[in-house]
């Protein structure tokens, strides 16, 4: 039985920024949900924490996830797997226009990006193809921007071309704790890897008209 329904609270876009989601969910019992019918494998619910005029269809048996509008129409989805009391994206997952069309799609890996992924004009032109790599870093699989990364303009001329790297960087956080026996202020500077984007290699970006506007190299 499912405990958890996945919300839809807002849409981010994927250029660059490093593991961030194309839908990301908040988790409600399923008490506080309005399930508004159900068949042998598949629930309906009112999204919550967003346009409630919007309907969730969960399948427990494929594990697959649909966001409906007020028409019906499936503006998200996407498979995903139980992990406790959280749901994960895992897989293949598609955002739409509202009008059906395709607007990004590409795959996840426990709710990070990985892999190739495309973004698209209204007009169903390419907008964005990006890359996605994976890193090992102490069993911990990390993702963000790494490869060939190419934007286009409406008139689908290149835009820009050029090539991230993933690496990972320490980072130092900044903490102020208050002491329970001396009641002083005490600041700690914890330090944690990430795995960040950075450009490497050869940039290129062009004028609508087509013309090399400028280059980089990194």
């Amino acid at each position: 039985m499912i405990k958890y329904i996945l919300v839809l609270l807002s849409v981010l876009s994927i250029v660059p920024a490093p593991a961030q989601s194309l839908i990301p969910f908040a988790f409600l019992t399923e008490d506080d949900n309005k399930l508004i019918r159900e068949n042998d494998s598949v629930k309906f619910y009112e999204a919550s924490g967003g346009d409630s005029s919007y309907m969730v269809s969960l399948n427990e048996e494929a594990s697959y996830y649909k966001l409906l509008n007020k028409e019906h129409k499936v503006i998200a989805e996407g498979a995903y797997i139980v992990e406790g009391d959280k749901y994960l994206q895992d897989g293949k997952w598609i955002e739409r226009y509202e009008t059906g069309k395709i607007k990004k799609e590409g795959y996840f890996h426990r709710n990070d990006p990985i892999g190739t992924w495309q973004e698209f004009y209204p007009n169903g032109k390419l907008k964005i193809v990006s890359n996605y790599g994976a890193i090992n870093d102490f069993n911990e699989i990390r993702t963000c921007l790494s490869g060939t990364y190419q934007e286009y303009y409406p008139s689908g001329k290149l835009k820009v071309n050029g090539f991230y790297s993933g690496k990972i960087v320490t980072k130092t956080d900044t903490i102020i704790l208050t002491d329970p026996v001396t009641d002083q202020k005490v600041i700690k500077t914890p330090q944690h890897t990430a795995l960040e984007p950075q450009k490497a290699g050869h940039w290129e970006y062009y004028t609508e008209t087509g013309e090399l506007d400028k280059k980089e190299d990194f």
